[in-house]
This record gives structure tokens, C-alpha cells and sequence, in this order.
């Protein structure tokens, strides 16, 4: 008789620290798709503002002009990277090169990509397109290279 209410409440307490398991698992992963959803709630603000930019007859170029900038960097080589460098490349100001973590599974147009660590060639400024992670990749970069370094959030609301 014993036998059996140890393996009895064996099983119950057994089955509340896999209820508790899953449930802590559960709200991880909600955790995360919140904060994908947020960084994806960002783009879509950054990138209406870009189009009502476009459509005022403006573009971005002209942060670049007022710094008198014609060679940045681009640091992340997704989607971002590409509609930075179209417009950028349509207006005469080169991208010397790209940054990214992972160079095998960039998206970007730019042939030359470095990896973070690299030793990164000279430019007059970096654009950081992860502008969600903007603090934390700056920090990584002034500790490599003497350039301003700007994230395309700021690019894109000052104009």
C-alpha cells in the first residue's frame, strides 16, 4: 500500500514539474515571438517614414551630403542593407564595404563583406541597419575603427 501512494504522488508531483516545465517553456517562446513582432513593428514605422520621405521628393542621401560623407560601411547585410545601398548607390555615394556576423547568409548586394572582428578598411562612416541591437554593435565597432557610427533609424528621422 505504501508501494503505491509513493509511485502515486511520484506520478502527480512528476506531472506538475512537467506542467511547469512546459508552461516556463511556453512563455519563453512567447517572449521571443513579442519581441520579433516589436522589431518587425519597428520596420514597418522606419520603412513608412522612408516612403513618406520618398514621397515629399526627398531621400536619405541628403544625411549624407550634409556630412559631407561620398564612402560609408554598411553593418547587416538583410533587406535593410539592400534599400540602403539602392539608394545610396543611385546617388553617388559608395559602399565601400559590408559588416555582418554571418557572411555565408547575407542577403546584401555588396561584394566585399567583414566579418565584425575583421580588420575593417577605412571609411567615413558605418551604418548599423540592426538598429534594435544599435548600442550594443557601436560598442563593438568604435573599439576597431575611428569613424562616426550611426544607425539607419537615425538616418532615416533626421531627414
Amino acid at each position: 500500500m505504501k508501494t503505491y501512494r509513493i509511485v502515486f504522488w511520484g506520478g502527480i508531483l512528476s506531472g506538475l514539474a512537467g506542467m511547469l516545465y512546459f508552461k516556463m517553456g511556453y512563455k519563453k517562446k512567447l517572449f521571443n515571438l513579442q519581441e520579433r513582432i516589436n522589431v518587425l513593428s519597428d520596420h514597418f514605422q522606419l520603412l513608412n517614414h522612408w516612403l513618406e520621405i520618398k514621397a515629399e521628393g526627398k531621400n536619405i542621401v541628403s544625411y549624407f551630403e550634409e556630412f559631407g560623407c561620398s564612402h560609408i560601411a554598411i553593418y547587416g547585410m538583410a533587406e535593410l542593407a539592400n534599400r540602403l545601398t539602392d539608394e545610396l548607390w543611385d546617388a553617388g555615394i559608395v559602399v565601400d564595404y559590408g559588416i555582418d556576423r554571418d557572411i555565408s547568409c547575407t542577403i546584401g548586394r555588396i561584394r566585399e563583406i567583414y566579418y565584425p572582428d575583421d580588420n575593417l578598411p577605412e571609411t567615413e562612416m558605418i551604418v548599423v541597419t540592426p538598429y534594435s541591437d544599435f548600442e550594443k554593435i557601436k560598442k563593438n565597432l568604435e573599439k576597431k575603427v575611428d569613424c562616426p557610427i550611426i544607425s539607419l533609424e537615425e538616418v532615416v528621422w533626421s531627414v
